[in-house]
């Protein structure tokens, strides 16, 4: 059997269509499993994703927002803001510019749960105006006699992630990168992006979207 290059040209666009719809369906569907990350630049993805926040029922996992350049803290007391690595200007202006964009597209919110560290509470407070401290979203160090508690705060994130927000709400939590990465094996690269799961009510969860803080702005309001 020939396939002339009009057929391929065909068969292109018929996968490249149903992969699209695939897409779109992770949205849509809890039960449906992750085939791939939407584009929620692209207008229609991008719609479909605020009309599932709105609905809500999501769990919005945020690395906290820029410091600048992130480096290994030594001494840290986590009761002093002055021995850790904070929120700089840029990174407070995209905390307040992440619950603005929050605002415009009607997005509600229900808990608000940040790692200790001043930079994730101050996060927290900037955009949402109001956070709850949750230990197990504090980052734990990699030294091989911190491993129990490493174990414990990926279980903790784990059954976060599972648990079904207030009703008609979404779920905001507040961390570091590196939690993720240890957790789900990603890494959110950018300072202030976020990850969108949905529990699926049957205490697991799947990844719908990632979005970096310059993305929610162009999502459509209408």
């Amino acid at each position: 059997m020939f396939i002339t290059s009009t057929d391929r040209s065909r068969l292109s666009r018929s996968v490249r269509g149903f992969a699209g719809w695939l897409l779109l369906l992770c949205f849509l569907s809890p039960a449906a499993a992750d085939p791939g990350i939407p584009d929620a630049s692209n207008a229609k993805d991008g719609a479909v994703l605020v009309s599932a926040l709105r609905q809500g029922g999501l769990v919005i996992y945020f690395r906290h927002a820029d410091t600048g350049p992130a480096y290994q803290e030594q001494g840290v007391d986590l009761k002093r803001c002055d021995s850790q690595r904070n929120l700089n200007d840029k990174g407070r202006d995209e905390a307040r510019q992440i619950g603005a964009q929050f605002k415009r597209l009607d997005i509600p919110v229900g808990d608000v749960l940040s790692s200790e560290f001043c930079r994730c509470k101050e996060t927290a407070e900037l955009a949402f105006g109001r956070y709850k401290v949750e230990s197990l979203l504090t980052g734990v160090s990699r030294a091989s006699e911190a491993a129990p508690r490493r174990e414990r705060a990926i279980a903790g994130l784990k059954v976060m992630l599972a648990a079904a927000p207030q009703a008609a709400a979404n779920t905001v939590l507040i961390s570091h990168g590196y939690n993720l990465w240890d957790t789900e094996g990603f890494h959110l690269g950018t300072q202030g992006e976020a990850a969108i799961f949905r529990p699926d009510g049957k205490g697991g969860y799947a990844l719908v979207a990632r979005l970096t803080p310059d993305q929610w702005e162009p999502l459509p309001s209408q």
